[in-house]
């Protein structure tokens, strides 16, 4: 059999077809303007609208995706270049709204609902298209965070070995005296850190 050449438009009828959506309307060409049948001053046949409710699955994700990856970038920077309100001092003054929603139950059966939604695949597949490279921007976008966390948690340690040097280790008891100790410092930094 005698490979065929396809068109452009029979390509897409092709493969929209087969992913079970409507093609595209095809757009006039140069091709249609030249048409030498075409009496001379008309305009060739406008694409026929086609009123759409509700738009398909695929059609409604594309419209997305196409909007994320064209404007979304600099819509976000505008976001955080100009938000409405401060998002920190927002997140302060929801506490009380966020603690009364962490007690309400269906809530939380919303949470199960939403989790029970995806699995691990899906997780697996975004964290790996998405989150290698966003990891390591990430950390180097944070420093100044992550230099005031290892500020105190590097003062603290200066403090607590220090205590930890001057007890005695020389019989078990001893050891197990520093042992207990550790473990209550360390406690006490976590708790003042939440």
């Amino acid at each position: 059999m005698a490979n065929m050449e396809l068109t452009a438009d029979e390509a897409e009828l092709i493969r929209a077809r087969r992913t079970g959506r409507e093609p595209a309307p095809r757009l006039p060409t140069l091709a249609d303007y030249a048409d030498p049948n075409r009496p001379f001053g008309e305009s060739p046949a406008a694409n026929p609208p086609t009123v759409q409710r509700l738009p398909s699955v695929t059609s409604w994700v594309d419209r997305q995706q196409r909007g994320a990856t064209s404007v979304g970038p600099q819509n976000y920077l505008d976001g955080v270049r100009a938000p409405r309100k401060d998002p920190i001092q927002a997140g302060i003054d929801a506490q009380p709204a966020y603690v009364a929603a962490m007690r309400d139950p269906n809530v939380l059966e919303r949470r199960v609902t939403g989790l029970g939604r995806t699995n691990i695949n899906e997780w697996a597949a975004k964290s790996e298209a998405v989150g290698a490279s966003r990891y390591a921007e990430g950390v180097v976008a944070s420093k100044p965070k992550l230099e005031r966390g290892v500020r105190d948690y590097h003062s603290f340690l200066e403090n607590h070995l220090s205590v930890l040097d001057r007890m005695p280790s020389a019989t078990p008891g001893d050891r197990e005296r520093r042992m207990v100790e550790n473990l209550r410092g360390l406690r006490n930094f976590k708790d003042t850190r939440r």
